[in-house]
């Protein structure tokens, strides 16, 4: 009899035994399977993060095209006083030195655009200057720089006494345009 439970015994290890080995090997491949839908779902998370990206650098996009679109072969003044008084505006927040801002009507060859030229003189340092263009740069227009002109202030100027103000500040000619697109009719 006690043989017979000795078998018993060790017929309920070597079952249990077994059952614990399949199960880890049903875990691990299991685990496994996991593991590779994790890297899957990874990457499919990261390519849906660019496309958003994307579609919200494509919206800014297509928000200034058709902010940029018109019916009218012109600007108004009211739209280039707009865009003078932003360039001066921001030209103050950089404590830039305006000596004149001029629109002048460009007659463009083109059936699909309408352009409006703008001549502006500065007096800064680059740095004001760089600032000014990287903000000039997320205005919602069609913005084209046709002439960036630096002189430094000391050619100029008759009296070049080596200040230091004025050796690190530059006349700046610039030439910019701003275009609209006309709806097809």
């Amino acid at each position: 009899m006690q043989q017979k439970y000795l078998i018993l015994l060790c017929a309920i290890i070597l079952t249990a035994m077994c059952f614990f080995y399949l199960s880890s090997k049903s875990i691990n491949a299991k685990m496994a399977k996991i593991n590779v839908y994790d890297k899957h779902i990874k990457a499919e998370q990261e390519k849906l993060n660019s496309a958003k990206v994307l579609n919200e650098q494509l919206e800014e996009i297509s928000k200034i095209i058709f902010q940029s679109m018109t019916d009218k072969g012109e600007f108004s003044s009211e739209e280039v006083n707009t865009f003078i008084k932003k360039l001066t505006d921001m030209a103050d927040k950089y404590e830039i030195a305006v000596h004149s801002i001029f629109p002048k009507v460009v007659a463009t060859t083109s059936t699909y655009l309408v352009e409006q030229q703008y001549t502006t003189i500065l007096n800064c340092t680059f740095i004001q200057m760089g600032r000014f263009l990287s903000e000039m740069e997320s205005f919602d227009n069609i913005i084209k720089i046709k002439t960036l002109d630096i002189t430094p202030l000391s050619k100029d100027r008759n009296d070049d006494n080596g200040d230091i103000e004025t050796a690190t500040r530059y006349k700046v000619t610039l030439e910019l345009s701003t275009l609209k697109i006309i709806k097809e009719r």
